[in-house]
């Protein structure tokens, strides 16, 4: 079997898109292919004009071969009674954006079905020039990866592979190891060590690492991230999507 790793995009949400685009467009012009971008699909406050838009431009990269999965339903946490101690921890180191953390099961259900409901709606918005050429996304990822007991087979049920900060799991319960390099949160001091850790995964002969990328990274980061791509790509590993494992 080919040796594959997945390139992540994280965070795209409706106030952030038109920044972001360039990036992603430059990104796959060195990939030679589309990749997995993760949607944030709350649009709370933005005009239906606005939310007609970032629907197209979405629908366009579908169809220019990027892929488009589900990243939470606001990505910042609303209060919740059912929260664990953990869930709670979570929330402090993150900011308050590991909206999944910790949540008992009414709670996640509930959520999952907020950033589902969300979802349809931005991709039935009235008005689009596009068609909607998908129903479900691609895959589910909780917020910062922050999780709850309950949330693996929620997503799994609604027929979504779901990933964790170590694996992702198929909707069939087939579980793959997938170590990720992210800069995300990390401090200047710890960056040098998060590329090493990253060049490293790429070059493991076992599992399907992840490239995590988020909208922070960049300009400062766009260096090291095309390097990362490149090092995945000089170690014979191919390209993936959600999608196709």
């Amino acid at each position: 079997m080919a040796r594959k790793f997945l390139l992540c995009f994280h965070d795209i949400n409706i106030w952030n898109y038109r920044k972001v685009v360039p990036e992603i467009r430059s990104l796959k012009d060195l990939c030679g292919r589309g990749f997995s971008l993760l949607v944030i699909p709350c649009t709370d406050g933005a005009t239906p004009e606005a939310v007609r838009e970032f629907r197209d431009t979405l629908l366009q990269l579908e169809s220019e071969g990027f892929e488009l999965a589900l990243h939470g339903y606001k990505h910042k946490a609303e209060f919740s009674q059912g929260r664990s101690y953990m869930g709670l921890v979570g929330m402090n180191l993150t900011g308050g954006e590991a909206e999944f953390a910790g949540l008992c099961e009414y709670e996640s259900s509930r959520l999952l079905q907020c950033g589902l409901k969300a979802w349809n709606d931005l991709f039935s918005a009235e008005g689009s020039t596009s068609v909607v050429t998908h129903t479900l996304p691609a895959a589910f990822i909780p917020p910062t990866w922050y999780s709850n007991r309950h949330l693996p087979g929620q997503v799994r049920a609604a027929k979504m592979l779901y990933e964790d900060r170590f694996s992702l799991t198929t909707a069939k319960g087939f579980r793959y190891a997938s170590p990720v390099a992210s800069f995300a949160g990390l401090p200047a001091s710890l960056e040098k060590l998060a590329v090493a850790f990253g060049s490293l995964i790429m070059r493991l002969p076992v599992g399907i690492p992840r490239l995590a990328i988020h909208p922070d990274d960049y300009p400062r980061m766009r260096g090291v991230v095309r390097d990362l791509v490149r090092a995945a790509l000089n170690n014979r590993r191919t390209l993936a999507h959600y999608g196709e494992l």
